[in-house]
């Protein structure tokens, strides 16, 4: 007799090791870990680094190509450079206009992990952490000027990809790894959605980030956390006045 309450269970898939390869590629590349016009490790190098077949990579490099995260160029000298996704900006707004209440649970989401991580970073960070947070927060400095001055789709990117170096580096800080991937993938489900209606930055863009910091390396953690939730609920704010242009 089945048990009652476990309609939930369903048969179980046995996963092709390309799609493996694949979800940790995407998810680099959504991180900000490699950058449009970035060259990606060779064939041979990702196969050793991920421990699968040369076969298995070129399976999923052909996912991405199709996707249009990279670009493979073939032969001598040639090699695999990722791509700004192709993306229809209107058409995204319409479908977060569609899907607000996925958009309301990611931001949730982040919240939960994202101040939970910057609670413990304020009570576990340590010197070189700070170090590397302080030269993360100049940088995105620099990059928002530059990218308030030309307002271009490359400075956009350039921006996120620091901002979030910034906040992977403060769960970094929290010293713990199931935390630390708690956030990456809160980050993930906000940023896939959202991120495409970024074609320029707002002013307030860096706000936030240098008392998020300060509270850190003060080591306050209700006011670091506190700081981390009124950042996000920024973020939010923005995002749903841009929905209603």
């Amino acid at each position: 007799m089945a048990a009652a309450g476990f309609g939930a269970l369903s048969p179980v898939r046995q996963i092709p090791a390309h799609e493996l390869v694949v979800d940790q590629m995407r998810r680099a590349l959504e991180l900000g870990q490699f950058r449009p016009g970035d060259r990606l490790p060779t064939e041979r190098e990702l196969s050793e680094m991920l421990d699968v077949s040369r076969t298995t990579v070129r399976a999923a490099v052909a996912v991405l190509e199709r996707e249009g995260l990279i670009a493979v160029r073939r032969g001598r000298g040639g090699g695999f450079t990722v791509q700004a996704p192709p993306i229809d900006a209107a058409e995204m707004r319409r479908e977060l206009r569609r899907n607000k209440l996925a958009i309301r649970d990611a931001f949730d989401y982040r919240i939960i992990v994202e101040t939970g991580a910057t609670r413990l970073a304020a009570q576990r960070r340590r010197t070189a952490e700070l170090a590397a947070l302080h030269k993360l927060l100049a940088g995105m400095d620099g990059a928002l000027e530059v990218a308030l001055s030309e307002q271009s789709a490359q400075h956009t990117i350039e921006f996120q990809t620091l901002d979030t170096a910034f906040h992977m580096g403060i769960a970094q800080a929290a010293q713990n790894d199931r935390l630390l991937d708690a956030v990456a993938d809160a980050r993930r489900q906000m940023w896939l959605p959202v991120g495409a209606i970024f074609g320029r930055l707002e002013p307030n863009a860096n706000d936030f980030h240098e008392s998020i910091l300060q509270a850190i390396e003060d080591r306050d953690p209700e006011l670091a956390a506190s700081r981390m939730e009124s950042h996000i609920n920024d973020t939010r704010q923005t995002i749903a006045a841009w929905l209603k242009r």
